[in-house]
């Protein structure tokens, strides 16, 4: 049997206190809600403000006197660093730490990476060795003296070399199996300025320079060797002609995607099925410098001093489109992507700017000439190598 109920007035009495009650709880509940969002954006706001705002003050934590050698060279690569000059190549991870080392003797060390490979060679000799993370993969020995290298994300490699009278371009695979060869000479196809393998070996870009009728010209030649017919041949798939101008430096974005930068303009290519340029960016004022790293890249260009300023700095993603615009101050000697920042040096003076273009730390710092900058880990934390010495450097607001 069901309970009676049987003063009515004290159960509605109690059933809107319990309202109440819910009424209040939900009241409270908004108001945590809404102050925990009100100091979240707060707290985002300061962050904001904090990541925006520049430094003025900067002290070394660590650092390590070198020889004053500037031979000796630095880069990033994988999770680690690396350090080579005529007399070796080391790869260190954490800095300072070899996790292999290898003795050599080159007259003009210079290196192309990739994705787990480097590729180092001996500018104007026959020398040069592939190594991924884990040491040397395979050395190569070639037939004429080198000129420019380039590896593959999968360990291809390309080598223009200087012939008599003629230039050779040569690929290989990562275990130094001849994939194709060309004989390239300046009255067929020009002279080639720089090549290009795509991530997966598959494609290759190079630019020559030719001279037809008095009328200086670069050419991107394009080639697939995935449309490859016959062995030890390189199959043109396209090219394209550009009068009265040099282009020195071809990058891949991708599998199928490729830059080619020029004195005055940037051009995007896509390379699959009928290789069309698709993109192109000019500028009145000529491309003084390049700086890459593997999501955007960087162009400084001249400015003619408009209003004081000297060079203006773009930086743009992968498909070209502009992240940021902002003006640079100071006459460089190099320019590094470093991390999610950019620095700019020139002997001992730095300007470091994040990807907005804001300006984190403006100065010249202890040391001699600045060889180059590099990340490290830390809020605004960089590795200076300098001629004679290496320092971990942090930025901070207040001085010592």
């Amino acid at each position: 049997m069901a309970r009676q109920i049987i003063n009515y007035e004290l159960f509605t009495h109690k059933r809107e206190e319990l309202r109440r009650i819910e009424k209040r709880r939900m009241r409270r509940r908004r108001m945590r809600l809404l102050t925990a969002a009100g100091i979240f954006l707060f707290l985002l706001l300061v962050f904001h403000l904090i990541q925006q705002s520049r430094c003025n003050f900067y002290k070394y934590k660590e650092e390590i006197k070198t020889e004053e050698n500037a031979d000796v060279h630095y880069r990033t690569f994988s999770s680690g660093y690396l350090k080579y000059s005529s007399n070796g190549i080391e790869f260190q991870q954490p800095f300072g730490v070899a996790k292999w080392n290898i003795a050599l003797s080159f007259s003009k060390p210079f290196v192309a990476k990739s994705g787990r490979y480097i590729f180092l060679g001996d500018k104007g000799g026959n020398q040069a060795i592939l190594f991924n993370v884990e040491g040397q993969v395979h050395d190569f020995t070639f037939r004429y003296p080198i000129v420019q290298l380039d590896v593959a994300e999968n360990g291809n490699i390309e080598a223009i070399l200087q012939g008599d009278g003629c230039n050779y371009v040569e690929v290989y695979t990562a275990s130094g199996e001849m994939i194709a060869e060309t004989k390239v000479t300046l009255e067929e196809t020009g002279y080639p300025l720089t090549a290009a393998l795509s991530p997966d070996g598959s494609k290759l870009a190079i630019s020559y320079y030719v001279v037809n009728d008095l009328i200086g010209r670069s050419r991107v030649a394009l080639y697939d060797f995935s449309r490859q017919l016959q062995p030890d041949t390189i199959p043109l798939v396209g090219g394209f002609d550009y009068d009265w101008t040099l282009i020195p430096k071809l990058r891949f974005l991708g599998k199928d995607r490729l830059i080619a930068y020029s004195d005055h303009e940037v051009h995007f290519y896509q390379i699959s099925g009928t290789p069309r340029e698709f993109r192109s960016l000019k500028f009145d004022q000529g491309i003084e410098s390049v700086f890459e790293d593997d999501s955007s890249f960087g162009l400084v260009c001249e400015n003619d001093e408009v209003d004081g300023v000297k060079y203006m700095i773009h930086l743009y993603n992968k498909k070209g489109n502009r992240i940021m615009t902002a003006p640079l101050d100071m006459v460089f000697d190099d320019i590094f992507m470093v991390g999610k920042d950019i620095a700019v040096t020139k002997d001992n003076a730095c300007t470091i700017l994040n990807h907005n273009g804001k300006i984190l730390y403006q100065g010249t710092l202890e040391g001699g000439r600045i060889q180059t900058v590099l990340p490290c880990f830390g809020w605004r934390t960089y590795r200076v190598v300098f001629a004679n010495k290496i320092v971990k450097m942090s930025l901070s607001f207040f001085g010592q």
